[in-house]
């Protein structure tokens, strides 16, 4: 599921940054034995095996030093620069993050989880055109990478090409109908193309296959204040505090909504408290 946004009904904001949409990376793999491998392989293997090991317990730093002695035995080894990127990736470190895709892809250049991570790697330091090449080859090597395709209409809204975004997470819910963050996502592009119905309609099935995502209750409660239907927006600000009470943006928007139906003192009062949540107080 994508990560939180936190749409104000105030204004159409932008509805891609950084931290907004969870970027799905193909994570550090062990890689699978190869027939009649030499010593120097079967010992690159087992670094990159004990690298992805630490990896998936989160030693980014410990992972990075055995992928880098699989590089060592053996520098034409692919996924060991792949995986190294991504444990680079994972410290934000997307300048050697790419440094490493890039040699993965040269030695492999079929590799398409390479071209995706390199691609997200891209998406995180904001150059979405980038970004968007290496998604568009990772698919043409693999057609039906239903993550790539939301990644690349990720890409696409953080452009603000809504159309060609709604395109790219509606073939990712017909390669997997019940993708939940795809149908999330699609209701932000048509949100910021104020085509709130259709947005209404996405985070209702998000809802539906995920019902326990506050972000999207407080994301079509603002779909449906655009609408002038305060009531169900309030009911959807509401379960989204419900399910996360820290949630300051559904306070805030919560806090508009009775503005809107002139309940001065419940509106205060959320404002008050979305302030007390944003400042730690």
């Amino acid at each position: 599921m994508s990560s939180p946004l936190g749409l104000s009904f105030r204004s159409v904001v932008s509805a891609v940054s950084l931290l907004l949409v969870t970027i799905l990376w193909a994570e550090a793999q062990q890689t699978p034995p190869t027939p009649a491998m030499s010593n120097a392989q079967t010992d690159a293997k087992a670094y990159v095996d004990l690298g992805t090991v630490f990896y998936e317990k989160g030693d980014y730093v410990t992972a990075i030093g055995d992928y880098s002695e699989a590089i060592r035995i053996s520098p034409d080894y692919a996924e060991a620069y792949n995986n190294r990127g991504s444990a680079y990736a994972k410290q934000m470190n997307y300048e050697m993050a790419i440094r490493d895709y890039t040699e993965a892809v040269r030695l492999n250049a079929n590799f398409s989880g390479a071209y995706y991570n390199r691609g997200n790697a891209y998406y995180y330091k904001r150059n979405y055109d980038k970004a968007v090449e290496d998604y568009t080859e990772a698919i043409r090597l693999n057609p039906n990478y239903v993550d790539v395709y939301e990644n690349r209409g990720n890409a696409y809204t953080a452009a603000k090409d809504y159309d060609k975004a709604i395109n790219d997470y509606t073939e990712a819910i017909r390669i997997k109908p019940n993708y939940a963050s795809a149908y999330y996502d699609r209701g932000i592009a048509y949100y910021q193309k104020r085509d709130y119905s259709a947005a209404i309609q996405d985070f209702t099935e998000a809802i539906r296959l995920n019902p326990d995502y506050a972000d999207v209750y407080n994301n079509r409660g603002s779909a449906y204040a655009n609408e002038n239907e305060y009531d169900k927006a309030i009911r959807d600000y509401t379960e989204a505090i419900r399910l996360n009470p820290h949630l300051s943006r559904a306070y805030r928007n919560r806090g508009l909504a009775y503005m809107k139906q002139k309940k001065i003192d419940k509106a205060n009062a959320d404002f008050s408290k979305a302030r007390r949540l944003e400042t730690g107080q």
